[in-house]
């Protein structure tokens, strides 16, 4: 543990890994404080690894085409992610629901992201145990895909370390003080800069400034459902955007499903929620028939937290009342996919004033109390 570093990030999970690696990657010594015992214990662990490319804002979008060449370049380069594009497919029955797609896809091939739309017999080739009754067709983009949580913190570390990164754990910052001073069990840390990447913890970092973020822990259910019959290879992530039940095979075997509740209030409980199965029993049928059939075994569920924001975009700026603070959290259920451009926008951020990459407006910390917000509205 150095007593004195350049930029002090706070949270060792995929996004304070990823401002870590960027940082010393721009000759900034950097020193990583979390009070886990181990990096990547929090959110990134209990992630489902989703990337995509297919959000509905210019930001968002922008974040993945980054983040996605970032991660195609770490897989070659740094070690096996577990990265495997084999696309989103998003699936539209209401014409609620087509119109968003429709909408969405233009958005995103205008800003250069090659995304298809799909009507259901070509659904139904690239899908077979997709229902395709009263489906109106769906959009797909072959580069996004799902990758390994744990294989992305390891090659993210990893880098981080090369570059010169400092990583410590068990460590729990106590306070901090103006300057910056940061206390902890072992000593004073003083540093020039600050980065709140502690996700769903990051208002209890904001307040120990005095200042503040609007991030609520959220949780989200998880299965993982086994099939006897292994049939077939690896599926697209597949999205019924009616019900909001997501699926997809596991290299291993079975499928992973997901359904996020919108009414679910925020909540540190990462016990799965009782109604989680009865809500998929509910949802399966539109058009997961088959999955259904398979027997849910409640010990293979678990549930992480998303760190939302109210208009689910992340907060990544500095701080507007406390210079030297920058925040780089609230990415909801995007932090594995959005960590490399994450990274890049705070590095940049620190070491020139300005994000040259990125255009980070819509993600200031300000936007809030100016009432300022555009809303990401596909939200898994």
């Amino acid at each position: 543990m150095p007593d004195r570093t350049d930029v002090v990030v706070i949270g060792a999970g995929v996004i304070g890994l990823s401002c870590a690696r960027e940082l010393a990657g721009a000759g900034v010594a950097v020193t990583v404080l979390d009070a886990a015992p181990a990096v990547g214990r929090g959110s990134s662990a209990l992630a489902n690894g989703g990337i995509r490319a297919q959000f509905t804002t210019e930001v968002n979008i922008a974040f993945s085409r980054f983040s996605i060449l970032q991660l195609e370049t770490l897989e070659r380069t740094v070690g096996d992610l577990g990265l495997h594009q084999t696309g989103y497919l998003l699936l539209a029955g209401a014409e609620a629901s087509e119109r968003m797609l429709r909408e969405a896809a233009e958005l995103q091939r205008g800003l250069g992201v090659r995304t298809r739309w799909l009507d259901p017999a070509e659904i139904a080739s690239m899908v077979p145990f997709v229902r395709t009754d009263g489906l109106r067709g769906g959009t797909f983009h072959a580069r996004d895909g799902f990758l390994d949580p744990a294989g992305l913190v390891a090659a993210l570390l990893a880098d981080a370390r090369a570059k010169g990164a400092t990583i410590v754990t068990s460590v729990a910052v106590s306070a901090i003080e103006p300057g910056f001073v940061v206390r902890h069990p072992d000593g004073d840390l003083r540093a020039d800069a600050v980065v709140n990447a502690a996700g769903t913890g990051a208002r209890a970092v904001a307040r120990l400034l005095g200042s503040d973020v609007p991030v609520e822990p959220v949780r989200r259910n998880l299965a993982h459902v086994m099939d006897p019959s292994s049939a077939g290879g690896l599926t697209p992530m597949t999205v019924d955007v009616d019900t909001g039940v997501l699926v997809r095979r596991e290299p291993a075997g079975g499928w992973v499903v997901a359904y996020a509740d919108p009414d679910d209030p925020p909540g540190w409980d990462t016990a799965v929620d009782p109604a989680f199965l009865p809500a998929l029993a509910a949802r399966l049928p539109n058009r997961f028939p088959s999955i259904l059939e398979l027997p849910i075994d409640p010990s293979h569920c678990w549930a992480g937290l998303y760190p939302e924001t109210p208009d689910h975009h992340a907060i990544v700026g500095e701080d507007p009342a406390v210079p030297g603070l920058f925040h780089c959290v609230g990415f909801g259920g995007h932090g594995l996919m959005h960590a490399p451009a994450a990274g890049r926008a705070i590095a940049e951020l620190v070491a020139l004033g300005r994000s040259e990459t990125f255009d980070l407006r819509p993600l200031r910390p300000s936007r809030f109390v100016e009432g300022d917000l555009v809303v990401e509205s596909a939200v898994l």
